[in-house]
């Protein structure tokens, strides 16, 4: 596994909506938390799915990496998630493809 990816990202919720339409952002489930964070992930350069899973309405585990959305607003007042980095699980790491 690629330890110097860069696993932050944002996403404005007006693309939320167009390109994950069944995906409310103002409501989010476990579900969509990975979804969300999938998306932004696969739009980066170099990123390979090696294994993931839901964790709560904010967090999701990716690659071994607890990936939160932060709720914001740009400079614009556009509303946007950032991807946080939480921290890493070991364990996790051991077990992916």
């Amino acid at each position: 596994m690629e330890n110097d990816f860069d696993y932050s990202g944002q996403i404005l919720f007006m693309d939320v909506r167009e390109y994950l339409p069944t995906i409310d952002p103002e409501s989010l489930s476990k579900k969509h938390a990975l979804q969300i964070l999938l998306y932004i992930m696969n739009q980066k350069e170099n990123f390979h799915d090696r294994g993931h899973e839901e964790n709560n309405e904010e967090t999701a585990w990716v690659n071994g990496y607890l990936l939160k959305l932060v709720p914001d607003t740009n400079q614009d007042g556009m509303q946007r998630f950032l991807v946080q980095c939480i921290g890493s699980s070991v364990d996790k790491i051991a077990l992916l493809k």
